[in-house]
């Protein structure tokens, strides 16, 4: 299972990069918590700051994959989409494969193994 704070970060980044949205909250929309979270996504760059975790997330796509660095917990993410609003990634550290799908301004992070899903709102 992706540990929480960088499945928040992965579904804030794809949340902005598919609505082109400035939003500088996320909800967790099964337990209505907010997090404050602000930087620049543009679609070859990334660098958000979490101010719950108090860490970066940040990187840039190069050849279509997003390689970013979570320095809260040390943790590489690559990013691919795979079509407009789908992505699939790997968290390097868990190991964990995992997808996301944004539809609007949702965005719906699905661990392959062990089947969990969680959705986001911008």
């Amino acid at each position: 299972m992706m540990i929480e704070d960088r499945e928040r970060a992965i579904a804030y980044i794809t949340g902005r990069i598919c609505t082109h949205s400035n939003a500088r909250l996320i909800r967790d929309v099964e337990t209505g918590q907010l997090i404050m979270m602000s930087g620049e996504v543009t679609e070859d760059r990334v660098h958000v700051y979490d101010l719950q975790t108090r860490g970066y997330v940040a990187g840039s796509r190069t050849a279509g994959r997003w390689n970013l660095f979570h320095t809260s917990d040390n943790a590489t993410i690559v990013l691919i989409q795979t079509e407009p609003g789908r992505f699939a990634g790997l968290d390097q550290s868990s190991g964990q494969w995992f997808t996301v799908m944004v539809t609007g301004r949702i965005s719906l992070v699905r661990d392959f193994v062990p089947g969990r899903s969680r959705r986001y709102s911008l």
